[in-house]
């Protein structure tokens, strides 16, 4: 599905089928690429529209009369169009047969810095919009723009609910969403309208949103000079994880949640560029920020959020362990089921929050539950499986398991498997390095590692090891896993013509040397 060829794009979505028609969208903002989403012919695979979410070069011809106008809204003396512009749709598709309406989530902004993707500002049409398309033609109706100028990788990918809902006593057909920013938006899904928004956590960007859809921002919102607390921070106050709606109470059950993370303009950034201490600047991420360079101050939680779309109101909460936790299911029965990171699955009171029921599911859950029947019998199933960008690094049990897809009905009798747990070796000790090296090679370790394998025995570890627990013999070969791509196979990126053979001695010096400095002294 990839127009071009030489962009590292990636494809995480779901397709959406309806109409004879296939649609897809793709991934990888931050490798600089260009948004956009396809409809095949579900028959013969043959194209029928593209379209594309952000403008392209302008020296060029826009590809329609929408993109021309949204080019009025970057400002090009950047080259934005190098960058990609980002934009892309990874995620939430849906469809209206009744208005015969498709309604696309687009992604944030390439790189995330409004000061080096569009110097002279402006709303960046259409980042961090939903969009409303002609299914039949890929033609652009309307929009909705949740985060203008997106600096902080406001995705407004995650899922939107369709519902039909009795707003100031009147009917109206509207979008339920919850994109990343932490504002729980309604809109008119008929001619995109804004009808309210308002903070379902707490926020610093914005105070809220004017009468005309409008955030109203902060001052700290786009501080370029210092590093600032981001509130929520880039993972999202909710992410691609499915919330779900239920008619009978009128409430919707949203996975919220804070990942801390403080961001700062890099005023030297140059695209593809490896910058020591910039998180995966040696993987190809273009953020255009430093991340983390003071230590962030919020703290983090996951929460299962019920949420009142007419009043705007939370109407119960409950507290998780952690954050990345599964998507939700609201039943007819006035039940609400969700899993949890650190590996519960659990059914809830729909009206109250109250939990009735729970079983351990062997590992983080982050999907979300389906309901179906059978032969006159209900039954819930929920897949199973740690992942995800936080899940690469990060875990909430010590309890691990395979994917699995598990099933549960009333009264059923089967018994639940025996759980592996992991076993947690001893902090690295033994690797020999020179001290002077650890500052820089923390840059390289950051540049290059630390997205996928967290700081050195003091993060624990998700999908993807913890080096700070690795066996001695591991790092003192690290070369042979850094060069030549001998771990690719398993997703571990050639370094090859990305670091240099002295590089290693100072990778060693800051895995060694972090886990030495946090050791318990005897």
């Amino acid at each position: 599905t990839s127009i071009y060829r030489n962009k590292p794009y990636t494809i995480t979505g779901a397709t959406l089928v309806f109409k004879c028609k296939v649609i897809i969208g793709n991934g990888a903002d931050e490798y600089g690429v260009r948004g956009y989403n396809t409809a095949y012919d579900a028959e013969t695979g043959d194209q029928k529209w593209r379209f594309f979410t952000v403008p392209g070069d302008p020296a060029k011809p826009y590809e329609n009369e929408a993109l021309a106008r949204a080019a009025k809204t970057w400002d090009p003396s950047n080259k934005y169009w190098e960058a990609g512009g980002g934009g892309t749709v990874w995620d939430s598709i849906t469809f209206d047969p009744d208005l015969n309406l498709m309604y696309i989530g687009t992604g944030n902004g390439s790189p995330w810095s409004r000061a080096k993707r569009s110097p002279g500002g402006g709303d960046n049409l259409f980042l961090a919009s939903i969009v409303a398309i002609n299914p039949d033609t890929g033609k652009y109706v309307w929009h909705y723009q949740e985060t203008p100028g997106d600096n902080w990788d406001y995705t407004s990918t995650q899922p939107m609910i369709l519902a039909d809902i009795k707003i100031a006593g009147k009917p109206r057909k509207v979008i339920l969403h919850a994109p990343k920013n932490g504002f729980f938006f309604v809109i008119d899904r008929a001619n995109g309208k804004f009808i309210s928004a308002k903070n379902f956590v707490d926020v610093n960007w914005a105070t809220g949103y004017d009468e005309k859809g409008f955030p109203i921002e902060t001052a700290i919102a786009r501080s370029p000079d210092k590093s600032y607390d981001s509130i929520p921070g880039p993972l999202g106050a909710h992410n691609w994880h499915p919330m779900s709606f239920s008619p009978k109470t009128g409430l919707v059950y949203l996975p919220a949640q804070n990942i801390p993370l403080s961001l700062m303009d890099n005023k030297n950034w140059k695209m593809n560029d490896m910058t020591l201490g910039v998180p995966g600047s040696n993987q190809g991420w273009n953020t255009a920020m430093f991340i983390n360079a003071t230590p962030p101050t919020s703290k983090p939680f996951g929460r299962l959020l019920a949420w009142d779309p007419v009043k705007q109101k939370e109407a119960w909460r409950v507290e998780h362990v952690s954050p990345w936790n599964g998507g939700t299911l609201a039943t007819a029965g006035n039940l609400v089921f969700q899993g949890t990171a650190e590996g519960r699955f659990i059914a809830f009171n729909a009206s109250t929050g109250e939990k009735l029921w729970e079983s351990p599911t062997g590992t983080g859950v982050i999907a979300a539950p389906s309901t179906y029947m059978v032969d006159g019998k209900q039954y819930v199933s929920i897949a199973v499986g740690w992942g995800g960008s936080y899940g690469l690094a990060q875990r909430a049990t010590e309890k691990i398991g395979p994917g699995t897809v598990y099933t549960f009905a009333a009264g059923g009798k089967t018994p639940l498997p025996e759980f592996a747990q992991y076993k947690l070796n001893a902090l690295l000790a033994g690797v020999a390095y020179d001290p002077k090296n650890v500052p820089e090679g923390q840059g390289l370790y950051v540049a290059s590692c630390v997205l996928c394998h967290g700081v050195p025995g003091v993060d624990r570890g998700g999908n993807i090891p913890n080096l700070g627990y690795s066996q001695t013999e591991v790092i003192n070969n690290l070369e042979a896993y850094v060069f030549g791509g001998a771990a690719k196979e398993r997703g571990m990126p050639d370094f090859t013509g990305k670091l240099k053979p002295e590089d290693i001695a100072k990778l060693k010096a800051f895995i060694q040397g972090v886990p030495d400095s946090i050791r318990p002294k005897k």
